[in-house]
C-alpha cells in the first residue's frame, strides 16, 4: 500500500532542504544533526521526519536536490556541444568550479557524498548509484554531441567509441572515490584540481591515440 503523505507547506519545505544542506555539507552525515536542522529552519525535529521519514531519506533529497540544481546552472553556461573532449573537461570543470563559488554548501554535499559514498548506509549508497547513473546518461547524450563535432577515423565504430569514453569517465569517479582519504580536505573544485587533469590526460590520449608516426627506418 502506498504511503500518502500530508500536504506540504512550500515555505517550510525550502527552509529545511535550506538548512539541511548546510549541516550535511559542515558535518557530513554521520555528524549532521536533525535537531539543528529542525532549529535553523524554525520547524520542530517532528515536522522534519513526517516529511522526511528518517535521517537518511532527508540526506538522499538534500544531495538530490543539489545535482538538479547545478545541472539547471550547468545548462545555461556550458555549450551544448563543445569542441573536442578536453574542452568538454576544461568548460565543465570551470562551470561547476563558479558554481561552487555561489553554491559552496551544495558543491561541498556532492563532493562528499559522492567521494564517500561507501561510508553511507547502503540504502543512501543505492539511491546516490541510481543518481550517478541518471547522470551518465545525461553525459552520454553530451558526449555523442560532441562527436558529431570532431572528425573520427571512418573505420571507429561511433557507439563503440562513446562506450570507451564513458568507461573512461567511470574510471574517473572510481579514481575520485579511492584517492578521496589523501585529499582529506577537499570541499570546492579546486581542491578537485588533481583528478580534473587527469581527466584532462586522459581524454587527450582518446583524442590523440597511443601510438607516435613511424620512424623511416620503421618502414
Amino acid at each position: 500500500m502506498a504511503v500518502v503523505r500530508r500536504p506540504q507547506d512550500p515555505k517550510k519545505v525550502r527552509r529545511i532542504m535550506q538548512a539541511a544542506t548546510h549541516e550535511f555539507a559542515s558535518q557530513g552525515y554521520t555528524k549532521a544533526k536533525t535537531d539543528q536542522i529542525a532549529k535553523a529552519a524554525q520547524v520542530s525535529k517532528g515536522l522534519i521526519f513526517h516529511y522526511y521519514g528518517n535521517k537518511q531519506q532527508l540526506y538522499f533529497e538534500t544531495v538530490q536536490a543539489a545535482t538538479a540544481l547545478i545541472k539547471l546552472k550547468l545548462v545555461s553556461v556550458i555549450p551544448p556541444a563543445p569542441i573536442d573532449l578536453v574542452t568538454l573537461v576544461v568548460q565543465s570543470t570551470q562551470a561547476k568550479a563558479d558554481f561552487g563559488q555561489s553554491y559552496p554548501d551544495e558543491m561541498r554535499l556532492m563532493i562528499a557524498s559522492y567521494g564517500n559514498a561507501e561510508q553511507l548506509p547502503s540504502e543512501i549508497q543505492q539511491q546516490l548509484t541510481q543518481l550517478y547513473t541518471q547522470s551518465m546518461v545525461a553525459m552520454q547524450t553530451l558526449i555523442e554531441a560532441v562527436l558529431e563535432r570532431m572528425v573520427l577515423r571512418p573505420e571507429l565504430d561511433r557507439p563503440t567509441v562513446v562506450a570507451l569514453i564513458m568507461g573512461v569517465y567511470n574510471q574517473i569517479f572510481i579514481e575520485f572515490q579511492q584517492q578521496l582519504p589523501a585529499h582529506s580536505v577537499m570541499t570546492t573544485m579546486a581542491d578537485t584540481q588533481w583528478i580534473v587533469e587527469r581527466a584532462k590526460a586522459y581524454m587527450h590520449i582518446l583524442e590523440v591515440g597511443l601510438v607516435g608516426p613511424k620512424n623511416d627506418s620503421e618502414s
